[in-house]
């Protein structure tokens, strides 16, 4: 399937926003929304907040990527509910009233993160989710991973209800800046490395989900780096054509 020749980005101007428009400036119309406008390409835009100011940017947009939220994935439920509850309902909402043929829900391995340390357990994307990561000194990522798998069951709903084609991409460890395996940080478990997904991975991925022809109008895929003895099941987001080129312990 051909590229889409326009496309709507939220979360524009964070991490992943930021490296996946670059990739598709060339390739495609953007719309592009985020709650702080870097540039004037970005609309400034609360999503918590339905404002028919950005919702009517929906219109004509044949694929929308929901990458806008909070993603500190040790905050509070008060902290969560208006970015990735709210603005998640909204943007599925928006996407159905204008038509858009597929959205791309950015999921989180932090659905899984109770999986940790039973590590006999293949990790796929059809085994019972185990939302939330222990960190081992009090904190949790429990309401963040209920946002995202609430969000997945929600693009089920839209998909079976609003005829939306929906892909949850279950998303790795993408750092910020310098994503390479030397720039990661060394303080984190191995659990954090086996789950990397490199930049040209993860533009490749995202591209694939836009343009791969779907059995179901609803899917959940992991997104991680091709990572040796990671637990990480990749046979879903292949499937669309993934074909990823990094492993984080390459290049160690």
């Amino acid at each position: 399937m051909p590229f889409p020749s326009k496309v709507l980005i939220t979360g524009a101007s964070g991490n992943l926003g930021n490296k996946l428009v670059a990739h598709l400036r060339q390739k495609t119309q953007l719309v592009l929304l985020d709650r702080i406008a870097t540039d004037d390409e970005v609309l400034q835009a609360d999503l918590s907040v339905w404002e028919q100011h950005w919702v009517r940017q929906f219109e004509g947009v044949q694929v929308v990527y929901h990458l806008a939220g909070n993603p500190i994935a040790v905050s509070s439920w008060s902290e969560l509910i208006g970015p990735n509850v709210d603005a998640m309902l909204h943007v599925f909402e928006a996407a159905a009233q204008h038509r858009v043929r597929r959205l791309i829900f950015a999921s989180s391995n932090h659905v899984m993160g109770g999986y940790q340390h039973e590590r006999e357990v293949r990790l796929t994307s059809t085994i019972e989710p185990k939302p939330g990561l222990d960190y081992g000194d009090g904190r949790s990522s429990m309401p963040y991973a209920a946002t995202k798998l609430f969000g997945e069951r929600v693009g089920k709903h839209f998909a079976d209800a609003r005829g939306l084609q929906v892909i949850a991409v279950r998303l790795g460890w993408v750092w910020r800046g310098d994503n390479t395996p030397q720039g990661l940080p060394t303080d984190r478990s191995p659990w954090f490395r086996e789950m990397w997904l490199s930049d040209r991975d993860f533009v490749h991925l995202m591209e694939c989900c836009a343009t791969a022809t779907l059995a179901d109008r609803f899917l959940v895929i992991n997104g991680m780096s091709n990572n040796q003895g990671m637990r990480w099941d990749l046979s879903e987001a292949c499937r669309l054509g993934y074909t990823p080129q990094d492993d984080v312990k390459a290049s160690c």
